[in-house]
């Protein structure tokens, strides 16, 4: 599946470091300013970068609200919420984790929204309609 991104709402966001396209940011040290997550699971999701930005406190078009492509951190089925899987921005199927239900110790996640489409493996697009949503899940 190739198409392009699906505009409803994209902002310009200067970057604190380096990013690559379309991959998950978050909040930045200041107001207005983006990076890269610190890991998996993280909060403060601003949306997908649509372009490449090498350049410290210049600016980046990042899709906030819509249908963006990303990048898959594994296997993902259409219709799964997705969240950050790693510090290079791509994403990760967690529906298996919340159809588990409780947890020990409990956990929250932090998903960023749904596939539109099913993938096989790391490094492929997927295209995610941007839905940021917050999980508790319980002790079991």
């Amino acid at each position: 599946m190739t198409k392009g991104a699906v505009s409803v709402c994209v902002e310009s966001f200067a970057v604190d470091a380096a990013v690559t396209q379309f991959a998950a940011v978050v909040q930045g040290a200041a107001d207005g300013s983006c990076v890269l997550p610190g890991g998996q699971n993280v909060e403060g999701f601003l949306g997908f970068t649509q372009a490449a930005q090498s350049t410290a406190e210049d600016s980046v078009p990042v899709m906030t609200d819509g249908v963006s492509a990303a990048y898959a951190g594994g296997a993902i089925t259409r219709g799964h919420k997705v969240a950050i899987n790693s510090a290079a921005g791509d994403v990760y199927d967690v529906d298996a984790a919340i159809e588990a239900g409780l947890h020990t110790p409990a956990e929250v996640i932090h998903a960023v929204g749904e596939a539109r489409n099913s993938v096989t493996g790391a490094g492929q697009i997927v295209y995610v309609k941007i839905r940021p949503l917050v999980i508790p899940l319980a002790v079991s």
